[in-house]
């Protein structure tokens, strides 16, 4: 029985109506959601183990269903799918729809949202009060609202429906935390669980609101602001010696570092990151301070998208597969094979109908596995995503520079909490926030011979101190910043 069969048992007694979203107050909103969504959760397992022919067919049928309600209630694609037999539709004529970046998606959100009483501007109001109160969930007690900027600086806005909220949150939790081998789900459902989270605490951001729309009576979760001084996090964290580690890959890092000093006094059993790469560097440092602690990596869009693995430790994921269409392309938007990198993906929701999403510019570069897990799962295997073409630089000569070159050797400076790579003519500066003595110099010459490598003449490598960082809103750090076109 895993975690979330026993939590569903435990919160039967709490259905309310089963579909009426007028209750009174959040906290009895946030009760039924729960309710609604338990009693779909064996469902949502379940599917995880259909056959790669199930699959595909319900790729199919999902793809269809939503091309009709979009057609049907959406101006933009009433237009945009006019010349497609949408009852007849399958998977391999995505070609046939127009693909749709960000920026022409922002520009015509009014036109894509198929329920005629929502719009942009209504939506961006309960987001300026969703700034204002960071635990402000519901829009008209029945949708939720995320936005994101994400590393590329580009606003996106989406919105989901009570049951298509239920769905994205089912496509997260309906993998079970297995140990590394799957002999063993490591935490006893039968305990309670305490939860840390070291985030930012919004509901802007999906990590946050998805916390708070679902509550469970065994499970206990601390929320600790990614804004505190990291002097205030470390004593709560120290106090609330939480089971469960949540945050961001550089966030941890800096809590490793901190435990390396002994500051940090805890001995979380899991550890879950995601919303950024999680470099070797840091999950090799999270394995020296806690031997014994069992990593998940996630990947997760506020479009909907989302990669987990099936077990501990592991640097391969899967991907919701049976609720979405993943299409990785070249620069000239060719599709790529499995075992190549693609420049960019295009995107299709099968489940948010509110807020149809076809054929979606992602600049992430997930690479696609040419392999079967031996879990059973059918769904498409990725390698961790390790960034996108926005970290990149390219220099005179077309010549390129992958990011890696940059966070390799300064993930391994243990004096170094926090970086910032900035592209100039001929090198790079870089920011550096330190907790102690960094030889500058010797990381200065081996970025240099690195870059020299790849055929720079005379890099220049800069390393400069700062005492603090400018973060965006979703507490992330634009941590690359090219050099701008002159």
């Amino acid at each position: 029985m895993s975690l979330f069969d026993f939590i569903r048992r435990l919160n039967r007694a709490l259905i309310l109506s089963p579909s009426s979203y007028k209750l009174q107050n959040t906290e009895q909103m946030t009760i039924q959601q729960t309710s609604d969504m338990l009693t779909k959760y064996q469902e949502y397992q379940d599917a995880l183990f259909c056959s790669a022919q199930t699959l595909q067919q319900i790729r199919d049928e999902q793809l269809r269903k939503l091309l009709i309600h979009a057609k049907l209630n959406s101006p933009w694609y009433q237009k945009a799918l006019a010349h497609i037999d949408v009852e007849n539709f399958t998977e391999e004529r995505l070609n046939e729809i127009p693909i749709m970046d960000k920026i022409t998606f922002m520009k015509n959100w009014d036109a894509i949202v198929t329920d005629r009483k929502l719009s942009l501007a209504l939506v961006e109001k309960h987001i300026a009060k969703m700034r204002r109160h960071n635990n402000l969930l519901y829009l008209h007690d029945r949708y939720h609202v995320l936005a994101s900027g994400g590393s590329s600086g580009t606003r996106g806005v989406f919105i989901y429906d009570w049951e298509e909220w239920n769905k994205y949150y089912l496509y997260i939790i309906r993998h079970p935390l297995y140990n590394h081998d799957r002999t063993q789900i490591l935490i006893d459902p039968t305990q309670k669980t305490t939860i840390a989270q070291v985030i930012v605490t919004n509901t802007v951001y999906a990590i946050y609101s998805l916390s708070l729309t679902y509550k469970f009576d065994n499970i206990k979760t601390h929320y600790f602001p990614i804004t505190l001084p990291l002097n205030q996090i470390i004593a709560h964290l120290n106090t609330t010696q939480a089971d469960i580690l949540q945050g961001t890959p550089s966030t941890i890092h800096k809590l490793c570092l901190e435990a390396l000093k002994e500051h940090l006094l805890i001995q979380p059993k899991v550890i879950c990151v995601g919303g950024e790469p999680l470099y070797k560097p840091i999950r090799e440092l999270i394995k020296k301070v806690w031997p014994n602690v069992f990593v998940f990596n996630t990947y997760g869009t506020s479009e909907g998208l989302f990669g987990m693995n099936c077990c501990a430790d592991s640097e391969v994921m899967h991907l919701n597969d049976d609720a979405c269409i993943v299409e990785p392309v070249d620069e000239l938007n060719r599709p790529v094979h499995k075992e190549v990198v693609p420049y960019r993906l295009y995107f299709t929701n099968l489940y948010n109908y509110t807020l149809p999403i076809i054929r979606y510019e992602v600049s992430d570069q997930l690479l696609f596995l040419d392999k079967k897990c031996t879990c059973g799962i059918q769904h498409q295997l990725i390698a961790e995503p390790q960034g996108r073409p926005e970290f990149d630089f390219i220099y005179p000569g077309n010549i390129f520079v992958h990011h890696l070159i940059f966070v390799t050797p300064l993930l391994h400076e243990k004096n170094i909490r926090e970086y910032q790579v900035i592209q100039t003519k001929n090198g790079v500066d870089i920011k550096i926030l330190t907790t102690g003595y960094v030889n500058k110099i010797q990381l200065q010459n081996h970025i240099c011979a690195q870059l020299s490598n790849l055929g720079i003449v005379k890099p220049q490598v800069k390393l400069i101190e700062v005492s603090e960082f400018e973060y965006l809103p979703s507490g992330k750090l634009r941590r690359f910043l090219k050099l701008n076109p002159s």
